[in-house]
């Protein structure tokens, strides 16, 4: 309901909650999850590292991590999922958080749309803290395209659906600080029913 509020406005979306992060991190740092640190990989079935969960995941890839960040913040995204894609899509390559089921064509739209610097931003918070911050990203994600030539590829937003009761936990207002803090626009939806049905016993 909510998803189609938006679509006469231009957007397209996804309820996704934190899985499109996830997504996108999985793609943009494949080569950095499956880096060679010893004792990270003990069997040829782990889909992530180790350390991913711990504090020790960012640090120890510092360099390779930063280096990444650069490359999103000058615009690869793009690049670097198509690559990923082609590569790993055929066969489905089980790796934490990727979601094979996105099209190919929204996530380069969507990395299109994205300002380089605010996903790199984003992306650099779930290389330090992916555990921490599996939950509390915002139900939708939208993004919307423009035709001008002469101003950005677009533009993406987060949206939190509440009911009239509903309060925002903690892990949400510290996702939606991240998410404001790198400069993307975060609504909070208000889902109100115009009518109550009741099933017959």
């Amino acid at each position: 309901m909510c998803l189609s509020s938006y679509r006469p406005l231009g957007w397209k979306g996804y309820h996704s909650e934190g899985r499109i992060l996830r997504t996108l991190f999985a793609y943009l740092f494949f080569d950095v999850l499956f880096l060679y640190i010893p004792n990270i990989f003990q069997t040829p079935y782990q889909t992530c590292p180790l350390d991913l969960h711990t504090d020790a995941f960012y640090p120890s890839r510092i360099s390779e991590i930063n280096a990444r960040l650069n490359e999103i913040s000058n615009g690869s995204a793009a690049t670097l999922i198509r690559q990923i894609w082609d590569q790993h899509h055929e066969r489905q390559t089980c790796v934490v958080g990727l979601d094979w089921t996105y099209a190919l064509e929204d996530l380069l739209e969507i990395a299109d749309c994205f300002p380089p610097a605010a996903l790199s931003t984003i992306m650099k918070v779930m290389s330090q803290e992916y555990a921490q911050r599996g939950g509390g990203v915002p139900d939708l994600f939208l993004w919307r395209c423009t035709s001008d030539v002469d101003a950005s590829p677009g533009e993406v937003m987060f949206s939190e659906v509440k009911s009239e009761n509903d309060r925002l936990s903690d892990t949400q207002r510290m996702w939606i600080d991240v998410l404001s803090g790198a400069g993307v626009k975060v609504e909070l939806c208000h889902a109100v029913a115009k009518e109550v049905r009741v099933r017959a016993a």
